[in-house]
């Protein structure tokens, strides 16, 4: 009996042990299905973002991504004068002191300039913004180019310029101590012309005939000199750059030849006492030592120190007559040559001058040598040639090199003689052929 109950405690034990767990199981399950259930919550509405440049992105390499072709450059900015001011600053010199005067342009715009006022600042028109700009101020090399901004203070540097060092010395190569210097012709590098910068003789004295030309603009450069009984003399062309010294220069100065003769009235065929001799266009620099010669009571004249070859021609002067060139003279290497010149009477508002030639008026350009006049009915007038023309030629020969006073011995001469003449002629080249004649004015 004892048994059977035990065996009915045990059953109704896990029979409590079974309820519980349903129970345990079930009433969660009832509360969850009777509890109400909560709305949903929605997200609040976002507005959108102000539109913001995408941050800078790690670059990929050809594995990750492929490869895309490169975005074009962006456009040049633009500068408008409502946007930017005038473009600003300074020019100085080597010695940084203000480069007074100094021209400024643009290379990419040269109607974009400027000239720079007493303390060296210049102010260029707002266009000129970005403008790759130069500086000009002979005798100085030009500035190196540079870029220039509105903003900001621009400050141009200008270079030194170049300098010639060189020795006179006679045919035996002794040094001529005392002589006049100048520079006969020069041709700008660069930027362009600048202006002529000969005709600046100056006295040398120096016991071993030394010379040096200073604070030269570049370029190309012939330089004359001329002493007592030594016409003048032209150096071998010499290219200078700026801030640096040219190679050291000999020029051989040598003795002249002696020209004589008479001078009579044309006329009365009588001795004119008193008129001047001397030497014309032998040089367009004023490097002439040669001192002019007075005829004296019979109308004889020497003048010493006039080219012992080459053409050459004299002025004769006298203030009762008319002024005469007699060109083509020469010496021929001899010590000495002579001419008789006749003169004529000057007459009441009549001719002033006479001379024997093609009647053309020559002058130094940037171009070379240009026919700066021409007498109406002289040959050159009669062969078409005009002002402006450009000498290229003279006889054949080039004559883009020549300096101004050996063109117009080549062009002048006995009358009678011909003389062939190429001039360009905005661009196009024209040869004429003229029959030399006496010309007065």
């Amino acid at each position: 009996m004892a048994e059977g109950w035990t065996a009915g405690a045990q059953r109704r034990a896990w029979l409590s042990a079974a309820l519980l767990s349903v129970a345990l199981l079930v009433v969660p399950l009832l509360f969850w299905l009777l509890l109400p259930r909560p709305a949903p919550v929605m997200p609040a509405r976002q507005e959108p973002a102000p539109a913001r440049l995408a941050p800078p992105q790690p670059e990929h390499t050809a594995r990750e991504v492929e490869a895309e072709p490169p975005a074009p450059p962006p456009p040049p900015r633009e500068t408008t004068a409502a946007r930017a001011g005038p473009v600003r600053g300074a020019v100085v010199d080597p010695e940084g002191r203000p480069g007074a005067g100094a021209t400024v342009r643009c290379t990419d715009e040269p109607s974009l300039s400027a000239v720079a006022d007493a303390e060296g600042r210049f102010e260029l028109p707002p266009e000129a913004d970005g403008c790759t700009a130069v500086a000009t101020h002979p005798p100085f090399g030009d500035t190196s180019p540079a870029r220039v901004a509105a903003g900001r203070d621009n400050i141009l540097h200008l270079i030194a310029g170049g300098s010639i060092a060189g020795e006179v010395v006679d045919q035996s190569g002794r040094p001529v101590e005392e002589y006049l210097l100048a520079i006969e012709s020069f041709l700008p590098s660069g930027s362009g012309a600048h202006g002529s910068v000969n005709g600046r003789a100056r006295k040398v004295s120096d016991p071993s005939g030394a010379f040096q030309l200073n604070d030269l603009e570049p370029g190309r450069y012939v330089l004359t000199v001329s002493a007592p009984g030594r016409p003048p003399t032209r150096s071998a062309p010499v290219d200078v750059e700026a801030g640096v010294a040219a190679r050291r220069l000999r020029i051989v100065l040598p003795q002249g030849a002696t020209l004589r003769g008479r001078i009579v009235d044309a006329e009365s065929r009588a001795p004119v006492v008193e008129a001047q001799v001397e030497l014309d266009s032998a040089t367009s620099s004023g490097a002439n030592a040669i001192s002019l010669a007075l005829t004296d009571s019979n109308g004889d004249y020497e003048l010493q120190g006039v080219p012992a070859s080459g053409p050459f021609s004299v002025r004769v002067r006298h203030d009762q007559y008319v002024s005469k060139i007699v060109p083509g003279l020469d010496a021929r290497g001899a010590g000495s040559a002579r001419a008789d010149i006749e003169l004529r009477l000057l007459g009441d508002g009549g001719s002033r001058e006479e001379l024997t030639g093609i009647g053309a008026m020559l002058a130094v350009s940037s171009s070379g040598v240009t026919i700066a006049d021409v007498i109406e009915g002289g040959p050159a007038a009669l062969a078409g040639l005009a002002q402006g023309d450009v000498i290229v030629r003279i006889d054949g020969e080039p004559a883009t090199d020549l300096p101004l006073a050996d063109c117009i011995q080549r062009l002048r001469g006995p009358a009678g003689t011909r003389v062939s003449v190429g001039v360009d002629r905005g661009g196009r080249v024209l040869e004429v052929t003229m029959r030399r004649d006496v010309v007065v004015r």
